[in-house]
């Protein structure tokens, strides 16, 4: 038996969806409520009918409907990059995807508990920075021009070379694609101990199928239902060692590298570099970065050889990580295999939530103009 020439398959003929066994037709999506948003379009939680009739809750990713070519080449890039990922399970997992007419979407793997950064400022019991945004924009503008903590996460780099002051400057707000649709869990000093340790193994695995993220943050680092970490954001992610050219693209200067601040050089041991300053981040319960420094300070700072000093609550083992992180010449760094390696023997508490110290830079500002 043989399949007839002259019957086709009705729901290709209307939809002309045929694709490769990512594509999902788009009646088998429902978008649900808004749960994030950004400049390349909005997140939507979604209900997905599997070929089984089981329907699954993943995150609809959906670009602008007036996204520029630009843009679009941009998000079926960072599809096909997720395709390439593959399943791991410290990373987040593509589902399928919507590609054949625009609107252009992305099914992701829901992570309800959102991202890490929300998760280590809830354990501080304060509101997220956004919530200071207004006092930090004052404080930051009338008394040293240094970026606000809402304001600086990315940066634009010029593709020229001007001066320094003129080469790192801000260029609207930054993206907020991530999101938290459950209550945040409880920290604890057990728990945060294998937080750099889930990260590290996603990161192995990237490094592996020879990927750069290119944008490694706690930001990016997305909280499933049972608090299991999964890397995300792949929009910056590249195969291999990689150049970056183009002049008007958003980059996250505070966790860059010194090649890829300097000759906009990217490759795995970049993404080590990064990985240090998440580790800072998660030490500092969401700190931010150089937080005394203006975004065209921080690249003679780091060529001083200055790094990030050690957070209170760090183990001198943990800062000692970090430090190995960011030598200088990016052969001296570790690979994720090491770093896995030696989370994995070095089993102790990394960061003390009990740690008693002094406040904060913006808790004492936020204080002092309070008072």
């Amino acid at each position: 038996m043989e399949i007839s020439p002259l019957y086709v398959r009705k729901e290709f003929e209307i939809d002309g969806e045929i694709g490769d066994q990512w594509e999902v037709r788009r009646s088998r999506v429902r978008l649900g409520g808004l749960i994030g948003s950004g400049a390349f379009g909005r997140v939507y939680a979604a209900a997905l009918e599997t070929p089984g009739a089981e329907t699954v809750t993943v995150a609809a990713k959906k670009l602008a409907d007036n996204a520029s070519e630009e843009e679009m080449q941009d998000f079926l890039r960072e599809i096909e990059m997720l395709k390439h990922v593959g399943s791991h399970k410290h990373v987040i997992r593509l589902i399928g995807c919507c590609t054949k007419r625009a609107p252009l979407m992305a099914l992701l793997e829901h992570a309800p508990r959102g991202d890490l950064y929300t998760l280590l400022r809830t354990a501080r019991g304060r509101k997220k920075p956004d919530d200071l945004s207004n006092i930090t924009r004052r404080i930051d503008s009338d008394v040293n021009e240094r970026p606000s903590q809402a304001d600086s996460g990315y940066t634009n780099f010029s593709g020229f070379d001007p001066p320094i002051e003129q080469k790192f400057y801000l260029e609207g707000e930054p993206r907020r694609d991530h999101y938290v649709a459950e209550p945040t869990l409880q920290l604890n000093s057990s728990t945060m101990r294998d937080y750099a340790l889930q990260v590290a193994l996603g990161m192995k695995h990237l490094e592996e199928r020879g990927i750069t993220h290119r944008d490694l943050a706690a930001r990016n680092i997305l909280v499933d239902g049972a608090g299991v970490l999964k890397v995300a954001d792949f929009g910056l992610s590249r195969t291999g060692v990689y150049v970056h050219t183009r002049s008007q693209v958003q980059v996250p200067l505070r966790w860059l590298a010194p090649e890829a601040i300097l000759h906009s050089q990217y490759c795995t041991k970049s993404d080590v570099w990064a990985f240090a300053v998440l580790l800072w981040e998660i030490a500092t319960l969401g700190g931010f970065p150089y937080s005394e420094l203006s975004n065209h300070q921080v690249p003679p700072y780091l060529a001083r050889g200055m790094r990030l000093p050690k957070p209170a609550r760090a183990s001198p083992r943990l800062y000692q990580l970090m430090i190995d992180c960011w030598a200088e010449d990016p052969r001296n760094r570790p690979s994720f295999a090491q770093i896995v390696e030696r989370l994995t023997v070095q089993k102790q508490l990394y960061v003390d939530l009990d740690c008693v110290f002094p406040p904060t830079e913006d808790e004492h500002e936020l204080r002092e103009l309070t008072s």
